[in-house]
């Protein structure tokens, strides 16, 4: 019973925030903001909580934590992915900007979990 009353608590939050986030993006100016208040914060704010009823606060901090880790590496991947795409197009440079991603993500990742 525990198991449904937790997909419950995903089901009932996620969709109630990924409603709210979608709204605010709708609201900002310009267009191009939307997108940033769409899926990716709805989806961390349900998964913290669905796990902290679930298995506490203490696992919560552990994957907020791995969160900040690739957010760092989400800011490297974007700077990178705009001056990369420009210069040797789409697919290459998308492809060469995941691994300004991977090392800040990694390294933030060794260093707060080792």
């Amino acid at each position: 019973m525990k198991d449904a009353a937790l997909l419950g608590v995903r089901v009932l939050a996620g969709g109630a925030l990924v409603a709210a986030f979608a709204v605010l993006g709708d609201t900002l100016k310009p267009k191009m903001f939307a997108g940033l208040f769409s899926a990716a914060p709805s989806v961390a704010v349900v998964s913290l909580l669905v796990t902290g009823l679930a298995m506490g606060p203490a696992k919560d901090s552990k994957l907020a934590t791995g969160m900040i880790a690739g957010a760092v590496g989400l800011v490297f991947y974007s700077v990178a992915a705009a001056l990369l795409v420009k210069h040797l197009k789409a697919v290459v440079g998308s492809i060469l900007a995941w691994f300004a991603w991977l090392v800040p993500a990694a390294g933030m990742y060794w260093l707060l979990f080792r």
